[in-house]
């Protein structure tokens, strides 16, 4: 598959270059094209590639590295590098233009610590004086925040830049399917619904020829053989081991809607005091996790905190394959299939829900300073809710298509929540979007927002 955007990274990469010495760090949760954007940048450069293997000791990896190096750069047999500490002297003695690239830079925390505080020396005492251009990758954001951000980190402030790369947004996803062959506009949304933004998966589409849900399930996930069939499980075991099991109840329970630290914590039978740990592990370390607060709460202060997938194809694998692992593991494929194409349009409203609230900000975030969804204790919510110094709106999602009769319906209700919030911004607009709503200009007409989801739609704000 193509390489697709991340133009404005690959700007930035290209400065920094040009003024090496440099140091970056590119982080960013699993599967989101780190390795991919930097390779794209690597192409026609001199270029060392270094992969953090966390199942080899220190002496295993600094042989494989100082071989890699010596073959790169055609190094005589006597320059030994099979130390740290003489992989790191040679390194930053070497004269010319050079790009060094750590990919999982954050295992060398748990492998060889000092690693880390050795490479600070080197940077240090010789890292100006050289032509290395250094990239350091992570998909652990939390560890990447231990060893660059935090203000007793190794190599706090050593970096020239930070680039936390984000997933593709639902405009770009579907183009890429687009040109990957999937013609039906319905066939699109539903693949985006199912992986969201995370590019890896588009590259099995292409391979494996996924023109719809229906052969994305069969091809990729659905036979003994899919490629994605123990993409959950195999993450949650390379980076938790032993205690994989109870991350995945975590996120079994969140994936079916459960929601609180007690909601999660009575579904997998742990006290709600020893969830913590493993709720930052699934936020910070992969990233799969979000916690959410209601638009017009403070986090410090706010008691109301939600637990939500930032992945969608996790969620599904923990919706449908964990929950169901003895209909998958003995092979029934066909009962399983059916199952998620009749729950489909149910369990993808949320990921339409997403979509939806992204594209919307994204046209709002001019007018507005704050965007997200709302929730109170008593179980009320609305699905956007935007405020700014000219006031707010308030918009409901709906992944289906929409009667006027039905709109004014969904109107309504929603009016009722208003008095609801406390400090408002005044004046408050109210408005739908969806799939397709009938009478849309009658709605723009009376001072409702309005976004048809299919096309352009009317509206207002």
């Amino acid at each position: 598959m193509k390489f697709y955007g991340r133009e404005q990274e690959l700007r930035l990469m290209e400065h920094l270059y040009a003024k090496a010495p440099s140091f970056l760090v590119v982080t960013g949760r699993r599967r989101i094209g780190k390795t991919e954007l930097i390779k794209e940048f690597c192409r026609g450069k001199p270029a060392l590639y270094f992969y953090v293997d966390a199942n080899k000791s220190i002496d295993a990896l600094m042989e494989e590295f100082g071989r890699l190096m010596a073959e790169a750069l055609d190094l005589p047999g006597y320059i030994k590098t099979d130390t740290p500490e003489t992989f790191l002297e040679f390194l930053f003695s070497y004269d010319q233009p050079l790009v060094v690239v750590f990919d999982e830079f954050q295992r060398f925390l748990k492998l060889h610590p000092s690693f880390i505080s050795q490479m600070q020396r080197f940077w240090d005492l010789a890292g100006r004086n050289t032509h290395l251009f250094i990239i350091v990758s992570g998909s652990s954001v939390g560890m990447i925040r231990e060893i660059f951000l935090e203000g007793d980190a190794p190599l706090f402030r050593r970096a020239d830049n930070i680039l936390t790369l984000r997933p593709f947004g639902p405009r770009e996803c579907l183009t890429i399917l687009g040109d990957l062959g999937v013609q039906d506009p319905a066939e699109r949304l539903n693949l985006y619904l199912l992986f969201g933004g995370t590019i890896y998966y588009y590259t099995f589409i292409e391979k494996y020829g996924c023109t719809d849900l229906e052969t994305a399930l069969d091809r990729l996930i659905l036979n003994d053989l899919a490629p994605l069939r123990r993409e959950m499980s195999d993450v949650m075991i390379e980076e938790f081991g032993r205690e994989h099991a109870t991350y995945y109840e975590i996120l079994a329970a969140i994936a079916e809607g459960k929601r609180t630290q007690k909601e999660i914590a009575d579904v997998v039978h742990l006290p709600t005091t020893s969830l913590p740990p493993y709720l930052r592990d699934l936020t910070d370390l992969l990233g799969v996790v979000e916690y959410r607060i209601p638009v017009t709460a403070r986090r410090e202060r706010s008691k109301m905190g939600r637990y939500v997938f930032a992945d969608n194809f996790f969620r599904f694998y923990a919706r449908y394959i964990y929950r169901n692992m003895s209909l998958y593991k003995s092979g029934r494929f066909e009962i399983l299939k059916n199952r998620i194409l009749q729950e489909w349009k149910g369990f993808s409203g949320w990921a339409f829900e997403e979509m939806a609230r992204n594209l919307l900000t994204q046209n709002l975030a001019e007018n507005y300073e704050e965007i997200g969804p709302w929730w109170n204790r008593r179980g009320d919510e609305i699905d956007l809710l935007a405020l700014g110094p000219a006031g707010s709106l308030a918009v409901e999602i709906k992944n289906r298509d929409i009667t006027l009769a039905g709109a004014r319906r969904i109107l309504a209700a929603l009016e009722e929540k208003i008095p609801l919030i406390k400090g408002l911004p005044q004046p408050v607009i109210t408005g739908i979007a969806a799939c397709t709503i009938e009478g849309a200009e009658v709605l723009a007409a009376e001072g409702f927002y309005v976004k048809d989801l299919k096309g352009p739609g009317p509206g207002r704000g």
